[in-house]
């Protein structure tokens, strides 16, 4: 008795180690191209953002007023979706909630913040 008992205490553990790493089944996923719109002080800036899944993580591509920009530490938490964009010298955090084929949060960074609003391509 006392083996199957520490199996079964071992397998309970392993299961609680692994389950944060497995995505909710009914949660939104970030996969996709999106038309985005950040708006900003000095009015709207469309981008392009492409999200792929790569060997089980999240990789990001944005393009944003014409040039590719380098993307980091993007990840998935339930629907919200985050990552860093660099931009003109500075890093810039953005934070958005996936319903379905639309992206909306905001970004924040250089001292400023704002609204942004992403729709997924078909």
């Amino acid at each position: 008795m006392k083996n199957a008992a520490r199996l079964t205490l071992i397998l309970a553990a392993l299961v609680l180690a692994v389950a944060p790493l497995a995505p909710a089944a009914d949660a939104p996923t970030a996969v996709g191209t999106w038309d985005a719109v950040a708006s900003t002080p000095d009015g709207d800036l469309t981008s392009v953002i492409t999200i792929k899944q790569v060997e089980g993580a999240l990789k990001a591509e944005i393009e944003l007023g014409g040039v590719q920009r380098i993307v980091t530490d993007e990840k998935q938490e339930a629907n919200v979706f985050r990552m860093k964009v660099q931009y003109e010298g500075g890093l810039y955090d953005i934070e958005a909630k996936v319903d379905g084929d639309a992206m909306e949060g905001t970004w924040q960074g250089g001292g400023q913040s704002g609204a942004l609003k992403a729709k997924r391509r078909p």
